[in-house]
């Protein structure tokens, strides 16, 4: 479908402005069959590449992943920290970073790990523009040359890092820019942490991720591939539940790819898997699962049934409460069987995290997510938490948990 410049520009700007109606109807296609046993990866964030908990060395984290057995793990590729952009765009890499990420992929792949899911959080922008603050996306209404830079700049990065680190299996764009007033897929003048109007709609971000998305396919594929290209990591918190709408809409509608003269409606020339989020936090397995595949089945209301999906963030926090944990350990296997029984789409499930936090701290939730304390707690290093037991166990269809008190076998419960 042919259509000049000015006619996308008019079409994008009405849609924009108008908003998308969401479809509703549901679809009669079901899935019934698992193509593939299940994966079960990890999300740990490496000291050494990312500066938190200073005990979680690689050493340390790749261990445990050996242990635990995980099969896949989300690899931190932060464009804003792999990248030095030069005059014309042109990406350099930052060598001290670029060395850590081939460590990080060489000890984790010797643990086991056969699947790594490249993320990136933190933006990247062509050679002197300035923003307001990180997170910053330009508008393409007012800075239209801009925003083709800047979407070519981010599809040639990753072209980039999957080029330098083939090992790479899964290139998640980015991570949660569908939360609501975040400080991500923001306005130029948007000043961090702050209520300031600076925002773009659910409708915008959409259309903006179908034209990131669609260039990120087309030059990482042209590297390799076989590389499967997710949607980026959806939080599906409030609005971003409907995200995955947004986005089919988006791509429906003909006013994509950007500053190109055809319209390309076909979702599989923009992504090959739906990756999302989501926690069992203070709902039942039951609101779990339909939470969970309400919002997968856009892919059936928009004629994309059998899409496969990719849960990169999932487990549970405690808030430092023993109570809790143990409760969570009890909902662990239903969980589980969830994933396995009644989400056949699923090809993987990464646990958010391996480990809490201990010399490093955000707030009680979020420094309390690990399957095992902090290796650096000084009471009980590396201790594993009813959720990690549980997992072990229908992960290795055995009773025996001892591996995992291998850094404080003194606390094996007897």
């Amino acid at each position: 479908m042919k259509k000049t410049v000015a006619v996308f520009l008019v079409i994008l700007t009405a849609l924009l402005a108008a908003g998308c109606g969401k479809k509703t109807g549901s679809s009669t296609a079901a899935i019934t069959e698992r193509s593939a046993p299940l994966k079960y990866g990890i999300n740990a964030h490496v000291y050494e590449q990312r500066p938190m908990d200073p005990s979680a060395t690689l050493d340390y984290i790749s261990d445990m992943t050996g242990v635990m057995g995980f099969e896949a793990y989300r690899l931190s590729t932060p464009l804003e920290s792999m990248f030095t952009v030069g005059e014309g765009d042109a990406l350099i890499f930052k060598d001290g970073f670029k060395d850590i990420v081939h460590r990080v992929i060489k000890q984790m792949s010797a643990a086991g790990v056969k699947d790594f899911v490249a993320v990136s959080d933190a933006p990247i922008y062509p050679y002197g523009y300035k923003v307001t603050t990180s997170g910053v996306v330009p508008d393409p209404a007012i800075e239209k040359d801009m925003y083709a830079r800047w979407i070519k700049l981010y599809a040639n990065a990753w072209a980039a890092i999957v080029k330098e680190f083939p090992e790479i299996t899964y290139v998640e764009p980015m991570n949660e820019p569908d939360i609501a007033g975040a400080n991500i897929f923001t306005k130029q003048g948007h000043q961090w942490g702050a209520d300031d109007g600076y925002t773009y709609t659910m409708t915008d971000k959409a259309h903006m991720i179908a034209d990131l998305q669609y260039y990120i396919y087309k030059e990482v594929k042209a590297v390799n591939p076989k590389i499967c290209v997710t949607t980026p990591g959806f939080s599906t918190h409030g609005e971003g539940h409907e995200v995955l709408d947004y986005l089919y809409e988006a791509i429906e509608s003909g006013a994509h790819p950007f500053i190109e003269d055809f319209a390309d409606t076909d979702p599989d020339h923009y992504f090959d898997c739906i990756n999302f989020h989501k926690y069992l936090n203070n709902i039942t397995l039951e609101q779990y699962f339909e939470d969970c595949d309400s919002f997968y089945k856009a892919c059936e209301r928009h004629g994309d049934a059998g899409k496969p999906a990719i849960l990169t963030e999932c487990g549970f926090t405690d808030n430092d409460n023993e109570g809790q944990e143990r409760l969570n350990g009890d909902s662990m296997k239903g969980l589980l069987d969830l994933y396995n029984e009644k989400m056949p789409y699923l090809t993987a499930v990464l646990f958010y995290m391996l480990n809490d936090y201990h010399d490093y701290s955000v707030n009680a939730s979020e420094d309390n997510f690990g399957l095992f304390t902090s290796h650096g707690d000084p009471e009980k290093p590396s201790c594993p938490k009813p959720v990690a037991t549980e997992l072990y166990k229908y992960m290795h269809k055995t009773e025996d948990v001892s591996p995992l008190y291998k850094y404080c076998p003194e606390l094996i419960e007897k």
